[in-house]
């Protein structure tokens, strides 16, 4: 996301334009039809792609969904990115990937992320069902100040211990993780 440019309402790819819908209610749809796996993969390429109202031929759309998930909702496993460089023109190193743990999932957190926007932005996410851009919504949820529920929760899962923590203290910040752990597979987030 881009201060300075519009949201994202259509992408390029093998030269053609797509037009697509990032409400963050379609991504969430999107997302639940690709952890589907009652459903063959092949049955669930069109149903994602109708869930963000892409059109493309049926020999594309195994392409194209694979190109939305890793370069427009940058759910990729960063395989793909293109190296950066400084004004010189220099490669620029590349930052280690931490690969950790989801510390959202948006079924099992969506009661206290609703909770959350409506205490710090006064968003009701009911309301904003197919207006509310993905991009907005996601820089929204990692921005919740400290005093949300979804914040806290989000600390909870993401503490780990450090020599200067008393035993008490750590002993019940592994009870609280343990109570506020993801439980099931479903739609993880950051």
């Amino acid at each position: 996301m881009k201060l300075n440019e519009r949201l994202l309402n259509s992408f390029e790819y093998n030269g053609k334009t797509y037009a697509i819908n990032l409400s963050f209610d379609k991504v969430l749809d999107f997302q639940d039809i690709h952890g589907h796996d009652e459903l063959d993969i092949e049955d669930r390429i069109p149903l994602m792609l109708y869930a963000l109202d892409v059109e493309c031929e049926e020999s594309e759309q195994a392409f194209v969904v694979d190109y939305i998930l890793k370069n427009v909702l940058q759910l990729g496993n960063g395989a793909d990115e293109e190296e950066a460089y400084d004004l010189l023109g220099n490669p620029l190193p590349k930052a280690p990937r931490q690969y950790k743990e989801p510390t959202v999932d948006f079924v099992e957190d969506a009661e206290l992320i609703y909770a959350s926007f409506r205490q710090a932005y006064g968003i009701n996410l009911s309301k904003e069902l197919g207006r509310l851009h993905w991009y907005e919504f996601i820089a929204l949820l990692n921005g919740l100040p400290d005093g949300t529920i979804m914040h806290q929760v989000r600390s909870i899962r993401e503490w780990t211990p450090s020599k200067r923590d008393s035993s008490e203290y750590k002993k019940q910040m592994r009870k609280l993780q343990k109570a506020w752990s993801l439980k099931g597979k479903s739609r993880k987030g950051e």
